[in-house]
Parts: C-alpha cells; structure tokens; sequence
C-alpha cells in the first residue's frame, strides 16, 4: 500500500523520467514478474530496489525540487517527511515481508487450501440439488 501511495504522490516525476521497458510495465501493471522468479518474497525485494532507484533518482534530478517539497508537505506524510524517510520505509517494509516470509507462505497456502475445500464442497452441494 505504501509503495503505491508514494508512486501515486510522485506520478508526475515518474512519468518525466526515461525509464526501460520492464520498468513502464512494472509501473502499469505490478503483476508482472522477475524474471524466473514465482517467490513473492523475492519479488517484494525486487520491486522495492526498483521503486528505491526511482526515488533516488526523482529525488536527485533538481527540477523535482519543488514538487517533492510539495509532496512532503501534504497532511497525508505525517510519518514521511522527505525522499530518504520514503526509501527507509520502503526498505522497512520489505525487511518485514522478508522476516516474516515462511509465515507469509504457510499463510497463502492456507488460503489456497481452504479456497480449494470450499470449491469442492460447493460443488458437490450444486451437484446434490
């Protein structure tokens, strides 16, 4: 949620700055995948050094100055106050999905699990009627 909110807050620095084109279809689309990679921890990791980078460089292009005075400025960054607070949380957040990874996996197959029974179940109740 946070990697999104800053993207929506930095929009129109984004869309000025030249960028590969992984990187405009990762920014369109965040279901797109590392390369070789089905872990959404590594994914979590590889997606946060990307939008690290584009921070970096947003935040290093002087004619961002004032849009990212603007930004920082809002109500809504209560808890960001500029371009580096917004790369540590980034880099907070993905240590925390990473820490809790295993959890995070025994999680989502739960999940699955439970989304697989109640299919079957459901259908073996529509088959009943």
């Amino acid at each position: 949620m946070m990697i999104l909110s800053l993207t929506l807050l930095l929009s129109p620095m984004v869309s000025s700055y030249t960028i590969s084109h992984f990187e405009q279809a990762f920014l369109l689309d965040p279901s797109v995948h590392v390369a070789g990679s089905e872990d959404f921890i590594e994914e979590t990791r590889a997606e946060a050094e990307l939008l690290k980078e584009h921070l970096w460089s947003i935040a290093s292009n002087p004619d961002n100055t004032e849009t990212i005075n603007k930004v920082f400025a809002e109500k809504n960054t209560a808890c960001i106050n500029n371009m580096e607070d917004a790369i540590e949380a980034v880099e907070a957040g993905t240590k925390l999905v990473q820490k809790a990874g295993a959890e995070l996996k025994q999680l989502v197959d739960a999940v699955q699990l439970f989304k697989d029974s109640v299919t079957l179940w459901l259908l073996s109740r529509s088959r009943q009627h």
